[in-house]
């Protein structure tokens, strides 16, 4: 039977919109392939942003500063040994250090009270403070000591919770010179620390409170 002239041109437009709608499809499944890699960038960058920033929120909430009414002492002994020019009296002291090693506070000095010519004979003092301090007092013969610490820094602001470093140092001119340096730990709950004994130096602690 002869095809008519309808049938045919149907059959075309039958076929043309088969080819339109698989095209279409193609095309479009190409797009959302090039654009779910930068969605899940973007996703991922979000994600990324978030939990750095949580990160950095949660870091700064962990400097909490001391109790208001935390304080502590260091006692010590310096114990002569007949070392140093005619035994003269010893250049001591005493200071603290943060977790990183850098200096927060002179808690005592001793020094000859008419001038500083001897003071760098207290190397590891001298070095993390700079020399320069307003805690003085003038040398003194061997005995037991006490330094107080009110809890704030050199600058005067209130010092955070954490792990510190006690220092005392004690130097004899031309003599033996000692070091304690301990790590202690500054925090919510008070705690008595015995420091380890190091040349003239004997009979260290530090009682925290708070």
């Amino acid at each position: 039977m002869p095809v008519s002239r309808y049938s045919e041109v149907t059959r075309r437009a039958f076929l043309g919109g088969l080819s339109l709608a698989a095209i279409a499809g193609v095309v479009g499944c190409s797009a959302a392939a090039s654009a779910s890699p930068s969605a899940t960038s973007a996703t991922a960058s979000a994600t990324s942003s978030a939990s750095a920033s949580a990160t950095a929120s949660a870091s700064a909430g962990t400097s909490k500063s001391l109790p208001s009414a935390a304080k502590a002492t260091v006692a010590w002994t310096f114990s002569s040994s007949g070392g140093g020019m005619g035994g003269r009296n010893p250049y001591m002291a005493v200071w603290l250090e943060d977790a990183s090693g850098n200096f927060v506070k002179t808690l005592a000095l001793y020094h000859k009270a008419n001038g500083d010519n001897w003071l760098n004979e207290l190397s590891a003092w001298y070095s993390a403070s700079g020399g320069t301090d307003t805690t003085t007092s003038g040398t003194v013969p061997a005995g037991s000591f006490t330094a107080n610490w009110d809890g704030t820094t050199a600058s005067g602001d209130r010092a955070t919770q954490g792990t510190y470093t006690v220092c005392i140092e004690s130097a004899v001119e031309h003599g033996s010179e000692s070091l304690i340096r301990q790590q202690v730990t500054f925090g919510a709950s008070s705690a008595m620390t015995a420091l380890t004994d190091s040349g003239q130096l004997s009979a260290a602690s530090v009682a925290y409170t708070v």
